[in-house]
């Protein structure tokens, strides 16, 4: 239905353009024509072994496409315009994110009807995807092996965000609840027992350590009301083991934050993005010390090189951005 909408729309722009061109060339109009072009959005790029950086694109509601771009500014090429072949995604299907895969492969996420998720894994090598699970709605992913273990973002009834276990396919609540800084409470939590649930997001791996950001002031608080922002809590920067009774708090973020961790683990990046603001942070593991490496708009999604020594970034949705790692 979605795909039958946007053909009608783009089959309704073809008609409208050429009358309005005619009609603004007939009152002598000569300034810029507003609202005619659509936007493009740029979203998770994945800065992959292959030296390429991989990212969706989406222009206006059509369903988002699969690119890839040299560093800096190189020529761009679109891989995928709908899902690839062999997916098992049966309907409603269309690109949900990317997310860093193993050996440097990137992974792919597909919508599917029903409130689903399709995880595949590209090799840029041999140009080919291999499925790696079929399992419920998620919203982002940090996977630490090759068979598909690791980490997933997955909504909750109680509020946005939930980082859970990923084993065989099939996503966990972990077993016990963890103390950070002093307080102890549920990361996964279920759609119910709210008051033990706190805001939870941004999974990030190496190794055998998961990285998050989390708000400790929003126990008991949810579901947010709508009058209340994930803006107004103070945000976590947290390293855990995923097994031990508590988990290091690192630092404060300034607002909410997509996680990079470096290959030497020895520092995450955090792309914040806030009412009043956004950047891009360095924080030193090893001491949480914070350092800002780009301020401006609000800044999503980092990626490592592979060598750890360059990052990429989303600035605004609207277009990649390349830094130094520090």
């Amino acid at each position: 239905m979605r795909q039958m909408n946007a053909g009608r729309s783009r089959a309704l722009r073809m008609f409208i353009l050429p009358v309005v061109v005619l009609a603004v060339v007939m009152l002598g109009g000569c300034g810029r024509i507003m609202g005619l072009v659509e936007p493009v959005s740029v979203f998770n790029p994945v800065w992959a072994a292959d030296g390429w950086v991989y990212y969706l694109r989406e222009v206006s509601s059509d369903w988002a496409e699969l690119w890839r771009q040299r560093p800096d500014h190189g020529k761009a090429e679109r891989l995928l315009k709908g899902p690839p072949q062999g997916s098992a995604c049966d309907e409603g299907t269309g690109f949900s994110f990317l997310f860093a895969g193993s050996d440097g492969d990137v992974g792919v996420a597909l919508e599917c009807g029903w409130g689903r998720t399709e995880l595949l894994s590209y090799s840029p090598d041999e140009k080919t995807f291999a499925p790696l699970a079929l399992t419920r709605f998620l919203a982002g992913a940090a996977l630490v092996n090759g068979d598909g273990r690791g980490y997933v973002e997955a909504p909750r009834e109680c509020g946005p965000g939930g980082i859970q276990i990923f084993a065989d396919g099939t996503a966990s609540e972990f077993p016990a609840p963890v103390t950070i800084d002093g307080r102890t409470f549920n990361l996964s939590g279920s759609d119910t027992g709210c008051e033990s649930i706190v805001l939870v997001r941004s999974p990030a791996a190496v190794g055998d350590r998961l990285f998050f950001i989390t708000a400790p002031d929003s126990l008991g608080r949810l579901p947010l009301p709508p009058e209340v922002s994930p803006d107004d809590f103070t945000w976590h920067l947290t390293e855990w083991d995923g097994k031990s009774a508590t988990a290091r708090f690192l630092t404060e973020l300034p607002g909410l934050a997509d996680l990079a961790v470096s290959p030497d683990g020895q520092s995450v990046i955090a792309a914040v993005s806030s009412d009043d603001g956004g950047g891009v942070w360095s924080v030193d593991v090893g001491t949480g010390k914070k350092t800002r490496i780009a301020d401006g708009g609000n800044a999503y999604a980092p990626s490592f090189s592979p060598d750890g020594k360059r990052l990429v970034y989303v600035e605004d949705f609207d277009r990649l951005k390349f830094a130094a790692a520090p």
